[in-house]
């Protein structure tokens, strides 16, 4: 069980790593700003969806691995909700009314994004080690 939630998880960080820190800032480096935000606005539901997917998978999955998992998938289904129902409508609404909140609730989003990949992060350095 550990090995499957290791490579779910892992493959969702590598995911998750890739477009945050690459993919993302290179579309804005190379693309006009508007057709940039365009992309990745499109993709952040289909990103944090399938979290929410994989870290349902890993909360159900994780239960005999010990209270310890259990908490950080928590936490993480918490933090991709939050995202995915909260912050990008909020976002996607003040992009058009008002710049400097949606740069504001931008910031939230990244913060809360490098938390939640933070958090896989340990989730599979910890799974690897009860392996």
């Amino acid at each position: 069980m550990a090995k499957l939630l290791l490579f779910l998880n892992a493959f969702y960080l590598g995911l998750g790593t890739f477009f945050s820190f690459y993919l993302a800032p290179l579309l804005f480096k190379v693309l006009e700003k508007e057709y940039a935000g365009r992309v990745v606005e499109k993709v952040f539901p289909v990103y944090f969806g399938l979290g929410l997917i994989l870290g349902s998978l890993s909360l159900i999955l994780g239960f005999r691995l010990g209270k310890w998992v259990v908490i950080v998938m928590i936490l993480n289904l918490i933090i991709l909700a939050f995202q995915e129902f909260y912050v990008l409508p909020i976002s996607h609404h003040f992009k058009f009314t008002d710049y400097e909140t949606f740069m504001r609730w931008h910031g939230i989003s990244m913060v809360l994004n490098l938390i939640h990949l933070l958090l896989v992060f340990v989730l599979c350095i910890k799974l690897y080690l009860i392996l």
